[in-house]
């Protein structure tokens, strides 16, 4: 049997389609279960239950069945798994509490499609630059209050205007980065990058320099953009060096999570009138409504919509139906875990964006 595990109403409405169940009744049965019906007490038994006779598990992006977190016992009870697929961006262990090493030594499988989202992330990423190169969101609001613009100046004191020839650090070299590299390059951009787990020659294949540090990155950059992963390793590593490196009226651009940025450094430059900042996701979120950077007019926030489309979800669990008849069907997943998802999950090391 193939099971089918939907977030709630609106996962199993948006981002679970026919077509995507089609993939998976052609090689078994498909059992759905909705923590819309099954009441909260006995959400987890249920699961446990249909988890003993299943093949492979099938989880709606970003769902968990309503239940907190699966016990780590639940998966001894499950001889006939082969694999679990979904969107998760590296909450295998937090959601699932799957101990890693010993699923994998039971042949295993453990798909994650969150990958596919990151060439979208890269071109948001892309968007926000020029956003901020050409003070977009100001425009638009003075057109809103019946103002009108007929200067030619840029925005004084920042980078602005062309992205053409600038120069721009990557902070990471994953996917998110990799993909934004190649959108840069028609813009003949100088993009550095720094990345402790890709090497010099790796860098250079893609175009891309190597600078030693994060705040050797920061001092030559004008848009600098962090796309590096929450690990306890890399919590606060973009810290008040790093931001005090950066040149003032440089650009900084978040496309990962607030939780690698130290935010009290971030938010006193943008204050201080010496940077201007893109940030889509925070940390908490949401957060709270009289956050001083909701004002700040040197900051550009968005509410972590990056990667949030239907069509990107809908893809992500598509691809997790896929993914999961191609291990039932003894073929390796495009979306399976690799050593570098690995160290993530297991949080003991600082790999970039995957």
């Amino acid at each position: 049997m193939l099971t089918v595990v939907v977030a709630d109403s609106e996962a199993r409405s948006s981002f679970v389609e026919p077509d995507a169940i089609a993939l998976l009744e052609a090689v078994g049965a498909v059992r759905f279960l909705d923590p819309t019906v099954t009441p909260a007490n006995r959400r987890l038994t249920e699961f446990e239950a249909v988890a003993a006779d299943a093949r492979a598990l099938v989880f709606a992006p970003w769902g968990t069945f309503g239940v907190d977190t699966i016990s780590p016992g639940c998966w001894d009870l499950t001889p006939s798994l082969r694999v679990i697929s979904g969107t998760f961006a590296h909450r295998f262990q937090e959601w699932l509490g799957l101990d890693l090493a010993a699923t994998e030594r039971r042949g295993v499988q453990i798909v994650d499609t969150a990958r596919s989202l990151s060439p979208l992330v890269a071109e948001f990423a892309l968007g926000m630059i020029l956003s901020l190169l050409r003070d977009v969101p100001a425009r638009v609001a003075a057109m809103r209050r019946g103002e009108w613009w007929d200067g030619w100046e840029d925005v004084r004191g920042f980078v602005a205007g062309e992205l053409a020839g600038r120069r721009v650090g990557l902070a990471g070299f994953g996917a998110i980065c990799r993909r934004l590299a190649e959108l840069l390059a028609p813009f003949g951009c100088t993009v550095t990058a720094y990345d402790p787990f890709v090497s010099a020659a790796a860098l250079a294949e893609a175009g891309v320099g190597a600078a030693s540090s994060l705040a050797d990155l920061a001092v030559g950059s004008e848009i600098f953009v962090v796309g590096i992963p929450v690990t306890p390793a890399t919590r606060g590593v973009v810290d008040r060096a790093v931001i005090d490196a950066l040149p003032s009226g440089s650009l900084f651009v978040l496309a990962s999570r607030m939780a690698v940025v130290e935010q009290d450094a971030l938010w006193r430059r943008t204050r201080a009138g010496e940077l201007r900042a893109a940030v889509d996701v925070f940390e908490p979120e949401p957060p709270p409504a009289d956050s001083p950077f909701r004002t700040d007019e040197n900051v550009l926030p968005t509410p972590h919509i990056g990667g949030n489309t239907a069509h990107a979800n809908r893809r992500c669990f598509r691809l997790a139906c896929l993914e999961a008849v191609r291990a039932v069907n003894g073929e390796a997943p495009a979306y399976a875990m690799t050593p570098v998802d690995a160290a993530i999950y297991a949080g003991s090391a600082a790999p970039a964006d995957v």
